[in-house]
């Protein structure tokens, strides 16, 4: 069972503003999570999209996967990889 509040002393119009209020702080939560760019190394990348380092590496140098370097680390953003796992063809093999 779930729990039960109860609410005295308190009026249906501020019930309603406390409701929106918090709902338009969630929307914001959300909106900001979403805003900040998440970034993978190579070793994630290769094991997300379960390829070898040095087809990632060929990847990169061939622009198939857009690498950011910062520093003397390659960087890849969340949004080029699913952009990119779009635009990469896959191969079948024919026996």
């Amino acid at each position: 069972m779930g729990r039960t509040t109860l609410i005295e002393n308190i009026s249906t119009d501020e019930l309603i503003e406390s409701i929106r209020l918090v709902v338009k702080q969630e929307i914001a939560n959300l909106q900001l999570q979403k805003s900040i760019p998440k970034y993978y190394t190579r070793k994630e990348v290769s094991d997300l999209l379960k390829i070898t380092l040095p087809t990632l590496f060929e990847y990169t140098r061939t622009g198939k996967i857009k690498g950011n370097r910062i520093g003397n680390r390659v960087l890849y953003s969340e949004d080029e990889l699913m952009r990119a796992v779009k635009d990469i063809a896959t191969i079948k093999y024919i026996r």
